[in-house]
């Protein structure tokens, strides 16, 4: 632990040391004046990025020195205490912090206190999940007829995630030589007024001026409340099940289902 004499009672830093979070603390000047133990592994780990020998090097600098713009940290510390973020360090860390003033005694603001958190394993397990989301939302499936795709939407879609499907869709429809797109709302789980209007309207129409025949399949009464919300047009085939639209295009295609006996 780093001696200091910024507290008045010793029980004072052997309780913030014995806390399992790394700590830091600066005075009014804001400059580092204490840290505790796991904030001190913490900085053996990252010496190398803060050009410090060791980290007892870090007692006295001033945080100015750590940020490219220092007017926002300092806005912080003055009028938007406590304060609550998840940051990225140097392209490759990533932090969870929360800072909030640090009283004395006289209940006099004295400093104040930094704790830091690190979350870069969350934080990349977080991103690659983000990234398995966003393939999913954009998958697209080709069906048993060779001309026909699905197209499941999963989670919660959003504006962006819209337009990327929209996207993703128009293109593999024009380079495919597509005629029909199922789209499958069963793993759906919210939709917002403006993302389901460029789904359902935008890439529906988008498509038909393409010549490609849109059914949806997957429709539950939540689904059609959605529907009837956005004044959906009434000729989109909708089936239940991605079984009766596919049937629906197999019929379309003069196709027919032919049991075979074992």
């Amino acid at each position: 632990m780093t001696e200091t004499t910024f507290f008045t009672h010793a029980e004072t830093t052997r309780a913030l040391n014995s806390l399992g979070d790394n700590i830091f603390v600066c005075d009014m000047n804001y400059n580092i004046v204490w840290f505790n133990q796991p904030a001190k592994t913490l900085l053996e780990s990252i010496k190398s990025y803060l050009d410090i020998d060791e980290p007892n090097d870090l007692i006295g600098r001033n945080i100015d020195e750590f940020h490219k713009n220092p007017s926002h940290q300092r806005n912080i510390l003055q009028h938007r205490l406590p304060y609550e973020s998840t940051i990225k360090l140097f392209d490759r860390f990533a932090a969870n912090i929360v800072i909030s003033e640090y009283r004395g005694e006289s209940g006099d603001k004295i400093g104040y206190m930094l704790v830091w958190r690190d979350v870069t394993e969350e934080q990349k397990e977080f991103e690659e999940n983000k990234k398995l989301v966003n393939e999913l939302s954009n998958a697209i499936i080709p069906t048993v007829i060779d001309n026909a795709i699905l197209v499941p939407l999963i989670g919660t879609m959003t504006d962006d995630r819209s337009e990327k499907l929209i996207q993703s869709v128009l293109n593999y429809s024009a380079t495919n030589s597509t005629d029909y797109v199922l789209i499958d709302f069963s793993g759906l789980t919210e939709m917002g007024q403006s993302s389901a209007h460029k789904l359902c309207e935008t890439m529906t129409k988008s498509l038909s001026l393409m010549g490609v025949t849109v059914v949806y399949v997957g429709i539950t009464k939540r689904i059609v409340q959605w529907f009837i919300n956005i004044n959906l047009d009434p000729s989109i085939p909708t089936f239940a099940t991605f079984r009766q639209g596919i049937n629906h295009v197999v019929n379309l295609e003069g196709y027919s289902l032919v049991r075979v006996d074992e």
